[in-house]
């Protein structure tokens, strides 16, 4: 079982994803994925920035769909309680898991509403 674990902390997020630029009109969130080894799995920052979530970067065993999926929910349910409706990734090498979860690809990026896109059908 993974626990993700959230970071609200910008100076600590700032020094995870150092090659990132924060701006100060966005919340910004990151997550840990923990195993029951206590074991750091991965992290994955997310963005909210009005009514939209910006899915940033993920760090972890992209074969583990399961896993990609719990970082995704996770951002999602972040952005959500901070009032974001719609939800944007670019991440090329999530595609199957953002198209599993409901996303469409627009122009590049993976996009949908989150009310939507978390009512989707799960990895398993």
């Amino acid at each position: 079982m993974i626990f993700y674990k959230p970071i609200v902390d910008i100076n600590i997020i700032s020094k995870e994803f150092s090659s990132e630029i924060f701006d100060s009109d966005s919340s910004y969130g990151m997550y840990y994925g923990i195993d029951e080894n206590s074991k750091t799995v991965g992290k994955c920052l997310v963005k909210v920035n009005r009514y939209n979530c910006y899915i940033l970067e993920l760090e972890c065993d992209y074969s583990d769909k399961l896993l990609v999926e719990g970082f995704v929910r996770s951002s999602l349910n972040f952005s959500a309680n901070r009032n974001a409706y719609y939800a944007n990734c670019s991440l090329k090498k999530i595609h199957d898991v953002l198209e599993v979860l409901g996303f469409e690809l627009n122009n590049d990026t993976y996009s949908g509403d989150i009310p939507t896109l978390l009512k989707g059908s799960c990895c398993k």
